[in-house]
């Protein structure tokens, strides 16, 4: 009896012995393992580095080397324990809310981790690379192990970057297997407003959820609100700086600079109208077609939050097929510096030097000081300015009437009003110039009105209507008219056009100019009226923006 309380006693004390052996051996471990993962989160890679190689220490000959992680690793590796650990780092950093720093970490992606991928383009998105996160979907929308909601979050991307119809085409994707999903219907329903198809949007923004009082209002953000303030500033002053505040650092644009270059064919019904014309007045109009080559390269050298200087220039190039005598060349070179002097009040001074040919023989040069200052809204931009142009003219002159070097003061107000989202516009502007001229026959003082319309619409294509009427009023009686009376002209212009933006950077332009100069009273003895004509101008235009 005795020796069996005996043995239950030391059964008794061996149990707890093995159960304070169990219970501290997976406290260590679970120390161990706590402090593993803080080493982790926190970035201690070289800790734990050290514990790794201490770990292996313990084998004589490890049959895998132990693994180093740097923070600053970018350099691609196919090491499946390395690529795992970098992804995990990543989803550490992304937990709090570091996004870039997650890309980074990832370094250059292993193509074949869908996983890894879709990750990384989600984390574009919420650091504001949008491009960049487009780019990576697009790579994985045509896997069969791509995430569903691939195709959603592609939707949101195009819709981000105005590529409403491809928008469209990703979330019709998505919501033939998720006709449920209220937010895909949502997203569906702006893409088609963004194409300007409010009828056929309703259908849609129904089956999210919204009523007609709702929808009425959804259409108005979709359609007519223009891009925000900052925005705009940026688009007047070459900056992306924001009233009052700091920029937000992923809306500074990359590049510093902007180059158009234009190739283009034209129809002209009057070619002599040319600048190098002059005669007596013979009423003869020559067509001709033409050749065209023109470019303009603004180039920023400075850039700040409230400001920018650039340098500005320009070739313009034409080349008759018959007429070769009206070739024109002119040549621009100048600079400009925008400032933000108050809130949403920007100022502006532009000098530009220009140099033109006739046939290869110097016709004119001019210098253009212009000041600015333009009030920045919600809805659009007002624009006041002043121009002093001073023109050297080398055209040739009978008598000392007829010499057209002149000294003009320009001054001029425009409104622009934004709209279907910020891609079109309504534009509109007054201005009144006074020049004083070498010669009589070219005093005058001028008033012009003008109006512009650009409107989007179906897959990238852009209309536009520009219409003006000038008037001159001449001072002195005119050397050429036999009655001694001076010009009063009246000229109607008119241009029309259709642009498509094609895949960046190539678009095409067509266009037709109408012009129409009605002067009075001033003609010879014949009933000739010298500087009466009409103009036809037919052109179709290749264009590239770099």
């Amino acid at each position: 009896m005795e020796s069996n309380m005996r043995h239950r006693e030391i059964s008794a004390f061996s149990r707890k012995t093995n159960a304070l052996l169990v219970i501290s051996i997976g406290c260590i471990y679970l120390t161990f393992f706590h402090l593993l993962s803080a080493c982790l989160l926190a970035g201690d890679f070289e800790q734990v580095a050290t514990w790794a190689a201490g770990e292996t220490a313990v084998v004589s000959e490890p049959a895998v080397p132990p693994v180093t992680f740097t923070e600053a690793s970018c350099i691609y590796t196919s090491d499946e324990i390395d690529l795992e650990m970098r992804f995990h780092l990543a989803i550490a950093e992304s937990l709090e809310g570091k996004y870039r720093k997650a890309v980074r970490v990832l370094g250059q992606l292993d193509t074949e981790d869908t996983a890894a991928l879709y990750a990384a383009a989600m984390w574009n998105f919420e650091s504001g690379d949008v491009e960049g996160g487009v780019a990576i979907l697009e790579e994985l929308a045509s896997r069969s192990d791509a995430p569903k909601e691939t195709s959603k979050y592609l939707a949101a991307g195009y819709l981000h970057l105005d590529r409403a119809v491809e928008s469209e085409m990703a979330v019709d994707l998505y919501l033939s297997e998720n006709a449920k999903d209220s937010y895909s219907h949502f997203l569906r329903g702006l893409a088609i407003l963004r194409q300007n198809q409010p009828e056929r949007a309703e259908h849609s923004l129904r089956n999210a959820g919204y009523d007609e009082s709702q929808m009425t209002q959804i259409q108005q953000v979709a359609m007519q609100v223009p891009v925000d303030v900052a925005q705009r500033l940026g688009t007047i002053t070459g900056t992306q700086a924001a009233t009052g505040s700091l920029v937000d650092s992923r809306r500074i644009p990359d590049k510093n600079y902007n180059l158009t270059i234009l190739f283009a064919g034209e129809f002209d019904s009057n070619v002599p109208l040319q600048p190098k014309f002059s005669g007596l007045g013979s009423n003869i109009d020559y067509e001709d077609y033409r050749f065209l080559m023109a470019s303009f390269l603004d180039l920023q050298l400075l850039t700040s939050d409230v400001g920018n200087l650039g340098l500005v220039g320009s070739t313009y190039n034409t080349f008759q097929v018959d007429l070769n005598r009206f070739n024109i060349q002119d040549y621009m070179g100048g600079a400009y510096v925008n400032g933000l002097l108050f809130e949403k009040l920007v100022g502006s001074l532009r000098y530009e030097f220009h140099h033109t040919l006739v046939d290869e023989s110097r016709f004119a040069s001019e210098h253009r000081l212009t000041p600015s200052l333009s009030r920045l809204s919600t809805y659009g931009h007002t624009t006041m300015f002043y121009e002093f142009n001073p023109v050297d003219a080398r055209a040739p002159a009978l008598i000392a009437a007829q010499e057209q070097s002149a000294e003009t003061h320009r001054f001029g107000v425009t409104q622009a009003l934004y709209t279907f989202g910020g891609n079109g516009r309504v534009y509109a502007g007054y201005q009144y110039a006074e020049t004083n001229a070498d010669g009589s026959d070219f005093d005058r003082t001028s008033n012009m009105v003008t109006g512009r319309i650009e409107r989007p619409f179906c897959d990238s294509w852009i209309a536009d209507l520009d219409v003006r009427f000038v008037w001159d009023d001449y001072d002195n009686p005119n050397s050429l008219d036999f009655f001694g009376r001076p010009r009063d002209d009246d000229r109607l212009e008119v241009r029309t056009g259709l642009q498509k933006n094609f895949v960046r950077p190539v678009s095409l332009r067509l266009d037709y100019t109408y012009i129409n100069n009605d002067s009075s009273d001033t003609e010879n003895l014949f009933g000739v009226q010298f500087y009466d004509y009409a103009r036809h101008i037919f052109s179709t235009q290749l264009i590239f923006t770099l």
